[in-house]
């Protein structure tokens, strides 16, 4: 839908809680909501018109229907539309983020939606609301910002009549509906608009070197297939090219891993499934929409999101030998090769768009890692700067491109730290939402942004194409009417820092923070993977990097630390299969168990190892013999396996005793990382070994000579005693 008539639907899928019998004045007042009862109904809107009103605007509608999701029959179903005050300053519409504001400034008379709906049963629902009509009608005396009521009220069966279900949202007025045209603005606001491509999760589960990815399910081609979640970034980004001044003002936030993942699809890849692993069904959507990406992004700016979206604060407190394994973080921000690589197109340099609490610690080695200025949120900023010409980190050589949190909690839902969800947290409200606090800063409020406005959606945004291209088209009207001005990404970097600040964490991140146990074993891990590369080396003919083939089991340690994780739980299952993929890479340099026992033809005969490298490195290892109380092996030194190779290794021994025994053989890095699967040798031994019976015989002679030498002085001392 336009910023002044629907298009497309508004789906809302919106359950609220049921409210406890209280009685209604007369026949319009409300009943009042009380808390921990059930749920009884649902409120789907599929249509709101117009989004943005204006003088022309004479009426608004909102359709959709209404389901009794209960175990009770509900009966009476009435529903009203109601209008509140205008939110006049920006503590008013954060607020009306966290908690529904009243909204009993005017009300329209209720009408009747049904008289009885059985469990399961629906009914359509259609209010349409004249506006400054006099009586029943919506009243607006001036432009701004207003929060709307959708409430529908019912009687259950043994219960009386309340408000069973309702939907809160904020409404930009343009101009005075069948008002004179409002004067032009003063001033406009400058306005960039990031336009995130990320995945909602990781979905890279393996990664086998030179073989198909294996993805945790197949949900990604559906987002990638028309009508999907991608497609419509895509697809709404594309159809902005109409108006210049909207797309101008576009910049694009790519994530690597996600490029990274698609290209996969494109090659062919598997899907984990509960009985095993089977083929994916997107690959030629992977490759369509691969290419429809790269004629949208093609001369326009681009900014790197982090690779998974890692957390940088979590990768900072990663360890390996007793430090923070920088090398590791760094491979979370240098996703410009890979973007360019995939799109021809190479992101601005040394800017990032991170998500999720960025500590001082994090921020402290960005620069070093080649980032110069992130974006970040102007709430995190100490002081807060909702809108000005970016900031200097201070004890950084970081700078600090605020965009605005009003609006970005807006369109995330997010609601303030403490504060209650509400229906802000549906996709498609969060759109109306977040194009009125837009509105409201770009001069619908009493506080106007001070400076350029920078725009940033949640990186994973879920929300519909209709509500995307809503979105865009309210950006286009703001700027027809004079109230907001295209601006690029580059120019608001462009301008000196305006001073310094600090990055805080808000109370909400503090509780989300990873716990200690998931970064021990992320750090466990990646010192197991900085063994492992300690172990190889090059291989002449093959000529691959070790740093090369480890790449994906890091990239799977970047995954675990996403901020996308909705919980501790997947956060854990994510880390454990990182874990997996450094399993499977140990597992193919291994010393095979011989089908038989072994029959040492001497004491002294050596004994053959076996030993498979099935990587195409160099592998280093380390031969350890556990149980071999039967047998003594000679010191040996680190042994190399050729790439690709299947060797024999004699390791000298010498037998004991005879009889038959067991060995428990195992191969470790140099560095004591387990490689393989410890190999158990059953060995039959007939004859000591030479340095055994050269030993014994020395022993027995000894023991000749001490009997000899005690004989001696018994005899000599019976002879004594006679005497």
């Amino acid at each position: 839908m336009s910023a002044h008539r629907a298009k497309s639907p508004l789906a809302v899928a919106l359950v609220l809680l049921f409210l406890a019998a209280s009685g209604l004045v007369g026949g319009t007042a409300t009943a009042q909501p009380l808390p921990d009862t059930p749920n009884r109904l649902r409120l789907d809107i599929n249509q709101f018109s117009p989004r943005v009103l204006d003088t022309d605007s004479e009426t608004l509608t909102v359709s959709g229907t209404v389901t009794n999701v209960g175990d009770r029959r509900i009966s009476d179903l009435t529903a009203r539309l109601q209008l509140g005050a205008r939110q006049d300053a920006e503590r008013e519409i954060a607020d009306s983020l966290s908690e529904p504001p009243p909204t009993d400034a005017s009300m329209t008379s209720f009408v009747d939606v049904a008289d009885v709906l059985e469990p399961g049963q629906s009914a359509p629902l259609r209010l349409t609301a004249p506006l400054n009509a006099g009586p029943d009608s919506l009243t607006i005396e001036q432009i701004g910002v207003y929060p709307l009521l959708v409430n529908v009220n019912g009687t259950p069966e043994y219960g009386g009549a309340a408000r069973l279900a309702s939907m809160n949202m904020l409404v930009p007025v343009l101009g005075v509906p069948g008002g004179a045209a409002p004067e032009p603005p003063g001033t406009t606001t400058d306005v960039t608009m990031l336009w995130p491509i990320a995945d909602t999760r990781p979905r890279i589960v393996a990664a086998p070197y030179n073989g198909q990815v294996v993805l945790s399910d197949d949900e990604l081609a559906t987002a990638l297939a028309p009508g999907g979640r991608l497609n419509g970034l895509v697809s709404a980004a594309e159809a902005a090219r109409d108006d210049g001044q909207v797309f101008d003002s576009l910049c694009f936030g790519l994530d690597p891993d996600l490029l990274e993942t698609v290209e996969a699809m494109a090659r062919g890849y598997q899907v984990r499934t509960s009985s095993g692993t089977v083929a994916g069904s997107g690959t030629e959507t992977a490759k369509r929409w691969l290419e429809s990406l790269r004629n949208l992004v093609r001369g326009k700016c681009i900014v790197q999101l982090p690779f998974a979206d890692a957390d940088l604060s979590t990768l900072s407190r990663v360890r390996r030998d007793g430090s923070a394994d920088r090398e590791l973080s760094a491979a979370a921000v240098n996703g410009a090769p890979t973007i360019q690589r995939l799109l021809g197109m190479r992101p601005l340099g040394g800017v990032l768009w991170p998500s999720g609490p960025l500590d001082r610690t994090a921020a402290s080695w960005l620069g070093q890692a080649g980032i110069s200025a992130v974006l970040t949120p102007s709430g995190e900023l100490e002081p807060t700067r909702p809108g000005d010409s970016g900031v200097r980190l201070t004890d950084t050589s970081l700078r600090a491109q605020p965009f605005d949190s009003l609006v970005a909690r807006s369109l995330s839902g997010t609601p303030a730290a403490g504060g209650a969800l509400t229906p802000a947290d549906e996709p498609d409200v969060a759109v109306q939402n977040g194009l009125a606090a837009l509105a409201f800063r770009t001069g619908l409020g009493d506080e106007r942004s001070g400076g350029p406005l920078l725009v940033a959606p949640p990186h994973g945004w879920t929300a519909p194409e209709g509500e995307l291209r809503t979105m865009l088209d309210t950006v286009g009207a703001l700027m027809t009417a004079g109230y907001a001005a295209p601006a690029s990404l580059q120019q608001l970097l462009g301008e000196e820092p305006s001073g310094e600040a600090t990055i805080g964490y808000a109370a909400s991140e503090v509780s989300v923070e990873v716990s200690a146990d998931v970064t021990d074993a992320m750090s466990e891990i990646d010192t197991t993977i900085g063994d492992l590369v300690d172990a190889m080396s090059v291989d002449a003919t093959l000529q691959i990097e070790p740093e090369e083939l480890t790449r994906p089991l890091r990239n799977g340690l970047l995954r675990a630390s996403s901020t996308a994780w909705p919980d501790l739980l997947s956060r854990r299952n994510a880390v454990a299969d990182a874990d997996a993929q450094v399993e499977a890479m140990r597992k193919r340099v291994t010393v095979e168990t011989p089908g038989q026992p072994l029959t040492l033809a001497s004491g002294s005969s050596p004994l053959p190892l076996y030993l498979t490298n099935d990587l195409p490195v160099v592998m280093t290892v380390r031969v350890e013999l556990a149980n071999a109380s039967g047998l003594r092996p000679a010191p040996v030194g680190d042994l190399t396996i050729p790439a690709g190779a299947k060797v024999t290794q004699r390791i000298p021994t010498e037998a004991l005793r005879a009889g038959r025994f067991s060995v428990v053989v195992s191969l470790t890095t140099p560095g004591g990382t387990e490689l393989g699967t410890p190999a158990r040798f059953e060995l039959n031994s007939n004859e000591y070994g030479v340095i055994t019976l050269v030993l014994t015989a020395g022993a027995a002679g000894a023991l000749l000579l001490l009997s000899g030498r005690r004989i001696y002085r018994r005899i000599k001392e019976r002879k004594a005693a006679a005497q």
